[in-house]
């Protein structure tokens, strides 16, 4: 039962076990999250981001050690951590505008890794995994704001 729910947590409901690229379809179950359900209420979004944060840590590091690999391709709670935290404070349900951009700026920012979102890579297990996605997701919401501004989401 534990193996189940670490790796049903870990895949993101299996989005991460999708064919090709699972961190792009792991990002765009997150916002499709974030599209229809996420909160107004800042205080709830940091609690979300913060259950999510334990629980990427915790189930990523689980799979990591069952695969033996040390950052699976399947593990995707990471990328949703990323997005959540790109959508922090901003105004994206039902704002497609948003969403997209969003969306587009994380998965570039994830894919590019630019420092210091790199230097996170390097902590252990689940730790490296979420960190460096959690960065990933600060940067991009910077970004977003930015953009933002320009696309008046």
């Amino acid at each position: 039962m534990r193996k189940f729910l670490m790796e049903l947590i870990a895949t993101a409901l299996y989005t991460g076990k999708l064919p090709k690229m699972p961190g792009t379809w792991g990002s765009i179950f997150a916002t499709l999250l974030v599209y229809f359900f996420w909160p107004q209420s800042l205080k709830l979004q940091l609690f979300i981001v913060a259950i999510t944060f334990l629980l990427s840590v915790i189930s990523s590091d689980y799979l990591s050690k069952e695969l033996n690999s040390k950052d699976p391709d399947q593990v995707v709670i990471d990328e949703v951590l990323g997005i959540f935290i790109t959508f922090l404070g901003v105004k994206a349900q039902h704002n497609p505008a948003a969403a997209l951009a969003g969306l587009i700026i994380f998965r570039a920012v994830d894919i590019m890794k630019p420092p210091p979102i790199t230097w996170f890579e390097k902590l252990p297990g689940g730790w490296g995994i979420t960190a460096d996605d959690a960065i990933a997701g600060v940067v991009s919401n910077l970004l977003l704001r930015i953009v933002g501004g320009f696309l008046h989401v």
